[in-house]
């Protein structure tokens, strides 16, 4: 059987995808795209379940524009990882959930939420997974503007020196 190359990769994306996208590859083995937030479940969608390849984790970051989803999808059989990057903007920090069409992002979305703020719209059960009584509402502990001194001073928590 022979193996996808990223490049031949991004050729078979883009005939099932047709919106935005930019694209860097690493190396042989890791490929970043980079589409807007209105694309993400689109995306998800061929790269998930038109080429099949395996959801593993996303992750989110706090960065100057706003929050920035990293959804890291992984093809076993071609040897390569599949990141793709979009932004909630600090001042909208909303994404379409990919959960309806990727069942495995159901939780690590909730955990995105809950660590930075990012809404998931539609996702089927967005709320907090470990809601300590003592976090506000509005309060996300992986912002960069979470000001954690403040936070153990009000808590009464010990502060490391």
């Amino acid at each position: 059987m022979n193996r996808m190359s990223i490049p031949e990769f991004i050729i078979e994306l883009k005939k099932g995808y047709s919106g935005p996208l930019e694209y860097q590859q690493r190396s042989e083995k890791r490929v970043y795209i980079r589409v807007p937030r209105e694309n993400i479940q689109d995306i998800a969608f061929v790269i998930f379940r038109k080429m099949g390849a395996k959801f593993s984790i996303a992750s989110g970051v706090d960065v100057q524009k706003g929050f920035e989803v990293l959804y890291h999808f992984t093809f076993d059989r071609d040897n390569f990882i599949c990141t793709v990057r979009t932004l909630a903007p600090r001042d909208d920090p909303k994404l379409d959930s990919i959960a309806s069409i990727v069942p495995g992002a159901l939780w690590i979305e909730r955990e995105i939420y809950e660590i930075l703020g990012v809404v998931f719209t539609g996702h089927p059960k967005l709320k907090r997974l470990v809601k300590a009584e003592f976090i506000g509402e509005h309060e996300f502990p992986f912002r960069k503007d979470f000001d954690q001194k403040k936070f153990k001073e009000k808590h009464k928590l010990p502060i490391p020196k």
